[in-house]
């Protein structure tokens, strides 16, 4: 299976832009602070002020502490939905998680801090309540959006057949656990070991996909 993402690269005006860079630039400060001294210690006027904004800048942005707690996998979600709903992709579901994997990783290796900073984020992550919840549901959403893909590759109905919301619920709990795992103990290389268990369940179920040029009862029950 190819390894590189399909992205869907979007060409935004000026205001969004400027909009985008000083989402970025508080999401930095705060996964600095958080990893460092730590989240409960940490306040948004500190953040802002770290970003070389004012608070009130923040809140524009970011209504609550968890909600920027959890603004890089917010990020994440929105751009896989994007490519994901694509029409122009022609990879499969596989093929595609295994891409975003590649290209999450990445990205994250490259920001401030890199994935030792993401790393004490996730543990910090772990202890609150309120961000547990969130990130319960955009893995949720990472269900839906692979189940409604799936179910495109094997020609089934993404409701009445069981098989598309297994597979994707195996997929997000996969890498849910390998994130997990490595928060805890980075003994291991996290790229590495996500695409390992995607591979693992691709192996299983890939039989499965129906080609694009196939008719659709060709793929049975």
């Amino acid at each position: 299976m190819s390894a590189q993402p399909q992205t869907v690269h979007v060409q935004y005006p000026l205001r969004e832009r400027r909009k985008q860079r000083t989402r970025a630039a508080l999401i930095d400060a705060a996964i600095g602070l958080f990893s460092t001294k730590g989240y409960d210690d940490t306040t948004l006027e500190e953040v802002a002020d770290h970003a070389g904004l004012h608070v009130q800048t923040l809140y524009r942005h970011f209504p609550s502490k968890p909600e920027l707690a959890i603004a890089v996998d917010r990020r994440q979600i929105e751009e896989f939905r994007q490519a994901i709903e694509d029409p122009a992709r022609t990879s499969d579901t596989f093929e595609f998680w295994r891409g975003q994997i590649v290209f999450n990783t990445t990205q994250l290796e490259q920001e401030a801090g890199g994935l030792s900073n993401f790393r004490e984020l996730l543990r910090q992550q772990h202890h609150s309540p309120s961000i547990a919840l969130r990130l319960h549901t955009l893995n949720d959403e990472y269900e839906d959006l692979l189940t409604a893909s799936l179910a495109r590759d094997f020609r089934m109905d993404p409701v009445g057949d069981r098989l598309p919301r297994l597979v994707a619920c195996m997929l997000v709990a996969g890498n849910r656990h390998v994130v997990n795992r490595w928060a805890q103990e980075g003994a291991f290389e996290l790229a590495a070991e996500l695409v390992a268990v995607a591979d693992y369940v691709a192996s299983l179920f890939r039989h499965h996909v129906v080609a694009a040029d196939t008719p659709a009862n060709a793929a049975g029950g």
